[in-house]
């Protein structure tokens, strides 16, 4: 059996030489194994995403990485969960069709009520994050990405993951407050 870092020296050789090692088999079914572990197209990396992109069309991509981070909520998420079904608020967390091929995601939609809550993880804050293709920082394209949901008549609740759970339950009188609101 292959150690880790025999594992990483056969994954860097190429494929003849990766072929002639005598636990070529193991090491093909370990990484087979852990890509379907990761199933996330931020494993291909940004130029696998862009060929998914080019094979497949943007809206595929765009729901494909959607739905892994649906089937996958992170604790901030799943501690909202459970404040909007505490206070019996029908929720879906969905991507909102804004036109032809363009999609802006949201944690949590009200669609009845044209609301959406967004909950900032750590990647909102850190600027290790930020993209270095894109324009600004993760920061200032999250601002843009929710002026453009609000422009499309949205009204929309960013909480901060720090403030999730929290002892005193301000975050579940926060939502309960823009819930009530008409």
């Amino acid at each position: 059996m292959m150690t880790a870092e025999q594992r990483r020296e056969a994954g860097r050789k190429g494929g003849k030489a990766r072929a002639a090692l005598p636990d070529f088999l193991a090491h093909q079914s370990h990484a087979g194994k852990r890509s379907a572990q990761v199933n996330d197209m931020a494993a291909l990396g940004h130029k696998g995403a862009i060929a998914y992109a080019r094979k497949y069309g943007y809206a595929r991509l765009f729901h494909l990485c959607r739905r892994y981070r649906l089937d996958h909520p992170s604790e901030p998420e799943q501690a909202v969960m459970v404040i909007l079904d505490s206070l019996s608020v029908a929720y879906e967390r969905e991507a909102l069709p804004l036109g032809e091929n363009t999609f802006i995601a949201v944690d949590f939609a009200l669609v009845g009520q044209r609301k959406a809550i967004e909950v900032n993880g750590k990647v909102h804050y850190d600027p290790l994050f930020d993209h270095p293709s894109y324009p600004g920082t993760r920061a200032e394209n999250e601002r843009r990405r929710l002026e453009r949901l609000q422009k499309a008549g949205w009204a929309v609740l960013v909480l901060d993951w720090r403030d999730l759970p929290g002892p005193d339950g301000v975050v579940r009188q926060q939502i309960a407050s823009f819930v009530a609101n008409a």
